[in-house]
């Protein structure tokens, strides 16, 4: 049995290329491409979870990395270079790999688990995906002209499961993680509405939000592990400012 969960991984990275390679070579719908990848992917990491559903560990594990896959095809649908669909093609496949790997560790290797792994890939994906779902939902906004108001309902959804997820896997308290997570997907989906409104291009706006989400969880994260002073803060402070100003001056704007 631990035979076939050791191969699960590679059956993942195996899945996810023909689904990337499908969509290269236009030889299938894109639509059914994408929704027979993150399907069978879903499965193997269900069955790689033990389908423990009545957990949370089950559906954070299972949705980060599906989370995750679903906003990477999306971004691939916006690109225009093939270079640069190939490269994020081939990274997120090493992503996913290298997740299920942690978690095959984690739940049937314990002893080989390296501690924090799943930790630090989870905030990785977290913050990737962050940025490809806003630059589809400001894509789709713009070029399928979909309510904004629709939009900020499922990107409010979705900052929920993020963040809480990330708090969670930092093991953080429950009676904080709740409203911070509350507190922070408010902020960052005004945020979002507020920018959709601005003469700015939308992976402008997206790296503008995905900065946002990662000063705020850095920040939240260091204050419910009790590891929040004034040097972390300065930290990230300077970080996001260094940031901020490449960002602004590397937009166009309209």
């Amino acid at each position: 049995m631990i035979l076939i969960h050791r191969i699960t991984p590679f059956a993942i990275g195996l899945i996810a290329s023909l689904g990337f390679a499908s969509l290269f070579l236009s030889r299938t719908s894109p639509v059914l491409s994408l929704a027979l990848t993150v399907i069978l992917i879903a499965l193997l990491y269900a069955r790689l979870l033990h389908f423990k559903i009545r957990t949370f560990q089950f559906w954070h594990f299972l949705g980060t990395p599906s989370l995750y896959l679903l906003s990477s095809f999306g971004m691939i649908f916006l690109f225009e270079q093939q270079t640069l669909s190939l490269t994020l093609a081939i990274l997120t496949v090493l992503f996913l790999v290298l997740f299920a790997e942690y978690i095959f560790q984690f739940t049937h290797l314990p002893s080989q688990y390296q501690p924090y792994s799943i930790e630090y890939l989870t905030l990785l994906l977290n913050v990737l995906t962050i940025f490809f779902i806003t630059s589809v939902a400001y894509g789709v906004n713009l070029l399928a002209q979909t309510p904004l108001w629709a939009l900020a309902i499922i990107f409010f959804l979705l900052s929920i499961f993020i963040l809480y997820g990330t708090l969670w896997v930092s093991k953080a308290d429950e009676s904080k993680s709740r409203p911070y997570t509350i507190a922070g997907s408010i902020l960052t989906t005004e945020f979002f509405v507020t920018l959709a409104f601005l003469p700015s291009g939308l992976y402008t706006n997206a790296a503008l939000i995905t900065l946002f989400f990662y000063i705020f969880l850095g920040l939240t994260r260091a204050e419910v592990r009790h590891k929040l002073s004034k040097q972390v803060a300065l930290r990230y402070l300077i970080t996001a400012a260094i940031l901020l100003i490449l960002i602004v001056a590397s937009a166009n704007w309209l």
